[in-house]
């Protein structure tokens, strides 16, 4: 403890109020920095106060106020402090950009919780694992040294910094030691194994256990070098499938009180030229996809009589705008109790096609990012808590449909037969015609009897004729799909969290925009895929083709902003009844792929297409207000301009402008 100026007989040498009397250090130090010689302040201090009083008189200073001279000695001490820190900074050896990715890498394998910071147990492992060999008893030391902010934690800068000052206290045999035991030791798994460089980069990026653990099943599948196709001698085509219109049930109302209505609304439309979501893109005068969606929903809880639950997967890029539209035009939307509107998807990494790791891209980070397919929906409900709050307010059953098929509504019927089945899982098909002959069809496992189903990037390119056969592979997915809450809890469970969806790998550039930068993979599954997931208790029902009204392409726009379709009294987009089923085939000019390109195609309006089974448009057209097409027809213009095609009728014809 620091020694106090006491005389023999006279107890404390100061006799001013204070909260005790000043050390011999700060009495010291004080006359020192008067000029006060050593010798001189060694042989007066045991005298007592007036003698140490005359002394520092004759330096021309007083010892009276002893809560100046005691501030004064605590800032000199901060001052020496600082200095020294200052010091011992200027010396630290700069960790190399190496040895940081080394260290991040340490740092973030031992952050098991993902909370960007380690506690005392993560900080010893780190420790250890970076070379240091501290004892038990010196690691809350050491830890307290770390923890500059004193937050309890240490973070990643407080981390490299603390290795930098303890690599500075080492002498040279330490370190000598240190470099042997690296040399020898074998590399920790986090250096070596490809994996769990995703998983660090996906922790980092503040993504959920459920998409880390689904994205680690697709590149493992990846890795597995196993075959992701699905060839002709695997599959086997499915021959007749129990229709709606033949099944007898009685529509049960109650069952809307557990059901939740999901829509997909994630994606931007970005190869339509949109920079928004494609839902909000009018469709029917001023109405957008998802104000027909929202009047649907308020339609069937009105003609019900209850309550219906529906809810938006949304991306980050489609939420706001999304939530705000809903939010000014249907205010009465929210759903009962706690339950949000939206929840959103979940990111994935793209991989580098040359070895597998992570894609790289500095210039711009974010397109090191992809969406992960709308098989996404199941480790995103988990992944946000939406599954589990589903089940706790006593959701039962899930109707899932994309955002821009307007024929996919609540359907009382289908919902009662899926009830009453029992079934996991259920899946809409259509009847394929040609222009569903590019999209995932149903199909039958060879070896196991179950149904599956096959997308064109799992087809091998020598069986894609086979894959295009309507007459062989005669159902398609709508994608509207029907499941069994807790049955899907269940499964995930049983397979540790992960619905083991089959993969799709799509080859791209990291830069979309840039054919020339880094080749990379995005790995994608189907929502759809999940019937197999489910084995011979999942089901499949052909819906009529009203029930499939989606805009994939601006060649679907112009068809359902045409008189071959019609919104029903429920606000659902559907085929006009002398369609027969079948919804015209249109094939516009490369120029029309976008939006804005389309408006200029048709100032007028749209072409009546009612009658019409084909249309195709090659060059730059302007149709005239009044066009009618019947049968197959083919309008052509080879010059550089547009020109404009006038009102009639034109059928099973081609038109040169």
């Amino acid at each position: 403890p620091p020694r106090t100026i006491e005389p023999p007989n006279s107890g404390r040498i100061c006799e001013t109020a204070s909260a005790m009397p000043l050390t011999l250090a700060e009495v010291r130090w004080f006359l020192l920095e008067n000029g006060v010689e050593a010798d001189k302040i060694d042989a007066t201090w045991s005298k007592g106060r007036a003698a140490l009083e005359d002394l520092a008189g004759t330096a021309g200073c007083s010892l009276r106020d002893e809560g100046a001279v005691r501030a004064a000695h605590v800032a000199a001490l901060a001052k020496k402090e600082e200095e020294k820190r200052a010091a011992t900074e200027a010396s630290l050896t700069p960790l190399t950009e190496e040895e940081r990715a080394r260290f991040r890498l340490a740092f973030d394998h031992f952050d098991a919780d993902g909370s960007g910071a380690l506690d005392h147990a993560e900080f010893r492992k780190a420790m250890i694992d970076s070379g240091m060999m501290p004892l038990r008893s010196e690691v809350t030391g050491l830890f307290q040294e770390a923890d500059v902010d004193g937050s309890g934690t240490v973070n990643f800068d407080e981390y490299c910094h603390f290795i930098q000052v303890y690599r500075a206290k080492q002498s040279w045999w330490e370190r000598l030691m240190e470099s042997a035991m690296d040399c020898l030791s074998p590399k920790p798994s986090y250096l070596t194994n490809p994996t769990l460089r995703f998983v660090r980069k996906m922790k980092h990026a503040g993504c959920t256990r459920s998409a880390i653990d689904a994205f680690v099943h697709n590149y493992e599948q990846l890795r597995s070098a196993a075959s992701m196709m699905i060839p002709e001698d695997a599959i086997f085509p499915v021959d007749q499938l129990p229709a709606l219109e033949d099944i007898s049930v009685q529509p049960d109302r109650s069952l809307l009180q557990h059901t939740v209505m999901l829509k997909l609304n994630g994606g931007l439309g970005t190869g339509m030229g949109l920079e928004k979501a494609k839902s909000l893109l009018p469709i029917s005068g001023d109405d957008t996809f998802l104000d027909l969606i929202a009047k649907q929903v308020l339609h069937m809880r009105h003609a019900s009589g209850g309550s219906l639950a529906f809810l938006l997967m949304n991306s980050f890029s489609t939420s706001a705008d999304s939530m705000a539209l809903l939010k000014h035009n249907f205010p009465n939307l929210s759903n009962e109790g706690e339950l949000p509107l939206e929840f959103l998807q979940n990111k994935a990494p793209k991989v580098s096609a040359a070895d597998l790791s992570p894609a790289s891209w500095p210039a711009n980070p974010e397109l090191e990012w992809c969406p992960p397919g709308h098989g996404d929906l199941y480790p995103a409900m988990e992944g946000s808590g939406t599954l589990d709050r589903l089940l706790r307010e006593g959701y039962k059953y899930m109707f899932v449909s994309n955002s821009d098929n307007l024929g996919a509504t609540m359907d009382l019927k289908l919902l009662t037969w899926f009830a009453e089945s029992a079934a996991p899982f259920a899946m809409e098909c259509a009847a394929r015609t040609d222009a569903d002959k590019k999209g995932g069809h149903l199909a039958k496992s060879a070896a196991t009897g179950d149904l599956l189903l096959r997308e064109s990037a799992q087809c091998p390119e020598a069986e894609e004729g086979d894959f295009q056969d309507v007459a062989k592979f005669k159902y398609f997915n709508t994608n509207n799909l029907w499941v069994n809450l807790e049955a899907l809890k269940k499964t995930m469970d049983e397979n540790e969290g992960v619905l083991p969806l089959p993969v799709i790998k799509n080859g791209k550039t990291v830069d979309p925009r840039d054919k020339k930068s880094t080749k990379v993979l995005q790995l994608e599954t189907a929502m759809g895929a999940a019937i197999q997931c489910f084995g011979a208790e999942a089901k499949a029902i052909l819906t009529p083709r009203s029930r499939f009204a989606p805009v994939k392409t601006t060649n679907d726009m112009l068809a359902l902003m045409s008189d071959a379709y019609e919104i029903t009294r429920d606000h659902r987009m559907v085929l006009k009844g002398e369609r027969g089923g079948v919804p015209p085939t249109v094939k516009l000019d490369g120029a029309y792929k976008f939006v804005d390109a389309l408006k200029t195609l048709v100032p007028n309006g749209p072409p009546s297409l009612l009658h019409c089974s084909k249309l195709t448009i090659e060059g730059k057209v302007v149709f005239a207000k009044g066009v009618t097409f019947k049968g197959a027809v083919k309008v052509a213009n080879a010059g550089p301009e547009p020109k404009t095609l006038k009102a009639g009728t034109y059928q099973d014809q081609t038109v040169e402008l």
